[in-house]
This record gives structure tokens, C-alpha cells and sequence, in this order.
């Protein structure tokens, strides 16, 4: 039986006398006008049988990045020598009415994609095009200048197609709104925002490209002292998160990305019903809709500062350290352990 998730209902309103997360309609900083980045969740976005058939396609193969372009949606032509992946992406893209190109005269949308079977710490970070930002820090190296406020090139979207996790998973993908560097993260004024997803099969993350993000492992990596030993990944069934990320771009594709030359993505219905309507997702999370709709109170218990891991070299980070610590409410640590429910609180720096 399909799962009825109510809007809103899994927003999490911070209150001093509260000594768990609730779930209720009222959140964010009464700064919905301050929002400019885009955070949502779905649920139920494909179904069991397909997700399955992805995971099986991803497991195989493996973690280099690849792309591709989106053709014209009116074209007849059938889905010709599409892996399964591109073409549930595409159909999810769709279903958003993410622009595809109409005609040879619009600007042209590629898609960059790669996947991930394993629950692994990923430090925070924004998407940027990787290749050209290598080219541009090696050029800086030879000429001895500065880049460090050299700009990046982001994604227009990013997302995480979530497919199975095992029973033991507990890290979700932790986003920091209008935020995408640590520097960012120490000019923000009094506060910054903290959504965490949680990882749900069939579950979709939609975000802003240029989103600072991170998935901790263990989940309250943030506030322990240290971590010994390796971690364990399997069996799957216990340890295994498999998910499909990918990004939007607009114009040229991301640089020396093997971009597949398959000759169309077709229109098929097939093809189409891999993906659920979009009539049919639950509407788990909007970030700018719940900001508008109250005030995240302000009056906060503070616990052990969180230690927020920062990925790159330092023009990536945009700090010159590897961590930088922020004041986090003592519910914070329930929040990263939750199994479900979107979270949203405010850290401070």
C-alpha cells in the first residue's frame, strides 16, 4: 500500500522545551524572501520493479561520471541504445518539466551522472564542472597567481535518486541553503540553514546546483572526537546505499565527461512508465514553500559544536582548513539519526 505522506508533515520545528524532533507545519527563519535556493523531496517517485532494475544497472557500472544530452521531447523516434538509468533520469526530468530543447535554436540541457552503492563519508561540498576547475587551478599553479575568488562553474540542479538502503543506514544528505563554500558558511549572518534527507527507497532530492552539501558517516560524524577503523559495507542488505546522483547543465556539458551518443531518448510510453507520474509523488519537502510558512524559534538550547568536514583544496573549500565548527542545537544529533523524516534547523557560526 502506497505510503500518504501529508505536505509538510515531516518538517521539524525547533522549541527549547522539546526534548525530540516534532513534526509540524511551522518552520523556517521568517527570511522566505532571503531564499534563493531550492530544495525538494519527493517520495514514491519510481516504482519497486524499476528501482530494482537501476540498482542492478548501477552496481555495474561503477563510479566514473558520464552525460548526456536531452533531445527534443516531440521526437517519435524509439528509445535506441539507452541504458535504463538515462532513461528513468530523463523521465524524471520530464515529469518536473525540467526543459528539454523544443527546437535546434534553444539552449541545450546535459545531463552528468554517476552512482554510488556504498554508505561512504562524503565532506561538504558544491557541484562544480571538476575537469575545468582542475584546468583552471593547474593554470594559476604555472602562472603563480591567485584563483582563490576565481568563480566555479555549478550545475543548474543537482539530484539523489535514492534506490535501496540497508537496514542499518542512518547518514542522509545534509544541505546547507545559499551556501557553497566554507567560507559562505562563516560570512553567514547570525544563522545558517541545515536540511537533512534522509535516505528512502524510491525517495527524490532535488536541490540547487550550487548547494553546499555532505552525507556524514557515522551520522553523528560531526560531533565525535574521532573515528576508528574502517567502516563496514557489507552485506547490502544491512549497509548498502545505492543511489543515483545527477546534475543539470545548460549550454556545454561538464569538461572531459564521456558524453553518450545514443541517438535519442525516444518517447516511448515504455520507456515512460518506468517513472511515476508525477500526479502520484508525495510531496515530502519544499524548502521555499515551508520557509514562508513560520518562524524557526530562535531561543535555542546549544549542545557540543558540530565539526563540519569540508571537501577539495582550498579554493574548493573556500577556507584554508579541512573543518570548521558550528554552534548546533543539542536536538541536532537526533535530527542526523532520524530514518525518515526531512529535518530543518539553524546552526550558527
Amino acid at each position: 500500500m502506497k505510503r500518504q505522506v501529508n505536505r509538510f508533515d515531516v518538517i521539524f520545528l525547533l522549541i527549547p522545551s522539546l526534548s525530540s524532533i516534532e513534526a509540524l507545519n511551522v518552520v523556517a527563519n521568517n527570511r522566505a524572501d532571503l531564499i534563493k535556493s531550492e530544495i525538494s523531496v519527493w517520495d514514491n517517485v519510481i516504482p519497486p520493479e524499476t528501482r530494482n532494475e537501476v540498482h542492478i544497472q548501477a552496481s555495474k557500472s561503477g563510479l566514473s561520471h558520464k552525460a548526456f544530452q536531452r533531445r527534443d521531447r516531440n521526437s517519435q523516434l524509439p528509445t535506441l541504445n539507452r541504458p535504463l538509468i538515462e532513461i528513468v533520469i530523463d523521465n524524471i526530468l520530464t515529469e518536473l518539466g525540467d526543459a528539454a530543447p523544443k527546437s535546434t535554436d534553444d539552449k541545450v540541457q546535459f545531463v552528468e551522472y554517476w552512482t554510488r552503492q556504498e554508505w561512504r563519508h562524503i565532506e561538504a561540498h558544491a557541484d562544480v564542472d571538476e575537469h575545468r576547475a582542475k584546468k583552471e587551478d593547474s593554470q594559476a599553479a604555472a602562472t603563480r597567481e591567485n584563483n582563490s575568488n576565481l568563480p566555479f562553474r555549478y550545475p543548474t540542479h543537482g539530484h539523489v535518486l535514492y534506490l535501496k538502503v540497508g537496514t542499518a543506514v542512518e547518514g542522509p544528505t545534509c544541505l546547507f541553503p545559499n551556501i557553497s563554500s566554507g567560507r559562505d558558511l562563516l560570512k553567514a549572518e547570525q544563522s545558517t540553514e541545515l536540511v537533512t534527507v534522509p535516505a528512502v527507497e524510491g525517495r527524490l532530492l532535488r536541490f540547487s546546483g550550487d548547494i553546499l552539501h555532505s552525507v556524514p558517516r557515522p551520522a553523528d560524524l560531526w560531533f565525535l572526537p574521532f573515528v576508528k577503523g574502517s567502516s563496514q559495507m557489507t552485506p547490502e542488505e544491512t549497509w548498502g546505499r545505492s543511489v543515483v546522483l545527477f546534475n543539470t547543465w545548460f549550454g556545454d556539458p561538464p569538461k572531459d565527461v564521456p558524453l553518450d551518443t545514443a541517438k535519442s531518448l525516444g518517447n516511448n510510453e515504455e520507456a515512460h512508465s518506468r517513472v511515476n507520474n508525477r500526479i502520484d509523488w508525495d510531496d515530502t519537502f519544499s524548502l521555499e514553500e515551508s520557509s514562508a510558512n513560520g518562524n524557526v524559534c530562535r531561543d535555542q538550547k546549544f549542545g557540543r559544536p558540530a565539526k563540519v568536514w569540508l571537501l577539495g583544496n582550498e579554493r574548493r573549500r573556500g577556507y584554508h582548513l579541512r573543518t570548521i565548527k558550528l554552534k548546533a542545537p543539542e536536538i541536532t544529533k537526533e535530527l542526523l539519526l532520524e530514518k525518515f523524516k526531512v529535518g530543518i534547523i539553524e546552526l550558527t557560526p
